[in-house]
């Protein structure tokens, strides 16, 4: 995770002297970034139970678990990209032979989910009313760079 934010005021006119001062100084710019790693990402089965435990829901940290034959986090042969609609290798994982009594060998939050960054800016126009008296004009603008950020629960339906 990568965290930062910086204000700079603009050094020309800063004290706003005169007229001109007053209209071209006072600037000031901003600049926040977010950068993080993704969550970790739970691999279940739905509808089998071959452990006999009653668990049968997908959706529960609890759930059964597949069997884990290979690296999840390597992209497979057919798409070694990370999209939405295929963001691990599937293939990585196979359901518990059918007469086991026993659950699936992976292990929790085996898969590394999507990472995901922002950038807001924002600029700023400071004015000096009096000595003790001051104005500021903001405009901002969040997730600059319009980058769309998926989360663990658009995935879940893989």
């Amino acid at each position: 995770m990568l965290n930062f934010n910086a204000v700079y005021g603009l050094p020309f006119f800063y004290e706003q002297h005169g007229i001109v001062g007053h209209l071209l100084g006072g600037w000031e710019v901003s600049g926040l970034g977010y950068f993080n790693t993704g969550l970790p990402l739970n691999v279940t089965t739905t509808g089998l139970d071959p452990a006999g435990v009653d668990v049968v829901f997908g959706s529960s940290v609890s759930s059964g678990r597949p069997d884990r034959v290979g690296d999840p986090n390597q992209g497979s042969a057919n798409n070694p990209i990370h999209t939405r609609q295929h963001w691990f290798n599937i293939n990585a994982f196979s359901a518990v032979p059918a007469g086991q009594i026993r659950g699936g060998n992976a292990q929790r939050n085996v898969v590394q989910g999507p990472g995901w960054w922002r950038v807001d800016t924002g600029l700023f126009k400071n004015v000096n009313i009096t000595e003790s008296m001051h104005l500021q004009f903001r405009g901002e603008a969040f997730n600059l760079f319009n980058h769309t950020n998926p989360d663990g629960s658009a995935l879940q339906a893989l």
